[in-house]
């Protein structure tokens, strides 16, 4: 092989080397399969070409020109082929961070869309401009600066909130040490054993409970209690259900208005006679309202009375007149 031809070979290597190095780390793409899109800017910010085009954060492709367009900034890019971006897909400017590399961000756009060729011009939406970004941001910041510089948050009250602070630190010097009530809490381990003897006592009754011992567990676990509640419950409502049906003497009372009638005419009645008695008709009446049988009966008792001590008087000399007789008859 002679010279020439060992050149030849040694710069058709060399080229195809500059082309791949080109290719991947440049612009200019000789072996990637990519087409050229286009969209319009107000402003670009720091955005240069070669910085990366995602696709909602993809890597798709990258700035390849940046130029003045009649008072609007025309931004060409490059995107890899088959990744389906649809002429309606926004194109804007992001950041990686306030301080980081800006990138061109592009929406999927709707299915119903076309999908974008070489050449077409995408639509765009303007950044932010991250300038009077800052500017707002150091203006607000400098804001609050002064006026918490200028405002006294504590005011004539300092000296009360340092003996508050200073008093709870004591508080909390005596808790650690065990003094007073909450110290004891903190400290002392009867509190503890005695609520976790209570625990095991309550937990022996519910375990005494559940397997169905004392009274409490029989009624828990008894189904008896539950069946002879049932059947009163059950016999309650048909005694109900006959009392509403006027069956027996109680549903008759119930039910049956003759009795209320009749109490009810036996009460008038009664309400008349008392009303005649009280006015003094009948013989009732007149032993009720006039005193005049009152006072024969108090002079008949007088008589009965005389009569009786006239008796009294007379009685010895009945018997010697009786005696007399005997005599005379012998």
């Amino acid at each position: 092989m002679n010279t020439q031809v060992k050149v030849g070979i040694f710069f058709v290597v060399g080229l195809i080397i500059l082309l791949a190095v080109f290719d991947f780390v440049g612009d200019i793409s000789f072996f990637r399969n990519e087409y050229k899109l286009t969209t319009y800017f107000d402003s670009i910010g720091e955005l240069r070409e070669g910085n990366p085009v995602k696709l909602e954060g993809y890597d798709v492709g990258k700035v390849s020109k940046i130029s003045v367009d009649d008072r609007r900034i025309e931004v060409q890019f490059n995107v890899k082929e088959g990744i389906g971006i649809r002429k309606d897909s926004v194109a804007s400017i992001n950041l990686t961070s306030l301080l980081g590399t800006s990138y061109i961000n592009l929406t999927f756009g709707s299915p119903e869309s076309p999908v974008a060729v070489a050449g077409d011009v995408l639509p765009s939406e303007n950044p932010a401009n991250i300038n009077e970004i800052l500017a707002k941001v150091d203006s607000a910041v400098g804001s609050i600066d002064g006026a918490l510089s200028g405002l006294d948050v504590f005011g004539s009250n300092k000296e009360q909130l340092s003996n508050i602070v200073n008093n709870i630190d004591i508080v909390l010097e005596d808790v650690k040490e065990g003094k007073g009530t909450i110290g004891k809490l903190f400290k002392d381990d009867s509190l503890y054993n005695e609520a976790e003897s209570t625990f095991s006592n309550v937990n022996e009754i519910t375990t005494s409970i559940k397997e169905g011992k004392g009274t409490l567990g029989k009624m828990l676990n008894d189904e008896s209690l539950y069946n002879d509640a049932k059947v009163a419950l059950t016999n309650l409502g048909q005694l109900s259900k006959k009392l509403n049906n006027s069956d027996g003497t109680i549903g008759k009372l119930i039910n049956d208005d003759t009795l209320y009638n009749e109490a009810t005419g036996a009460a008038t009645n009664l309400n008349d006679i008392l009303e005649k008695i009280n006015s003094g008709q009948g013989t009732l009446g007149q032993l009720v309202n006039d005193d005049k049988l009152y006072k024969d009966a108090q002079d008949t008792l007088l008589k009965v009375d005389k009569s009786i001590d006239t008796l009294d008087d007379l009685a010895p000399l009945g018997v010697l007149g009786t005696a007399l007789g005997v005599v005379t008859l012998f």
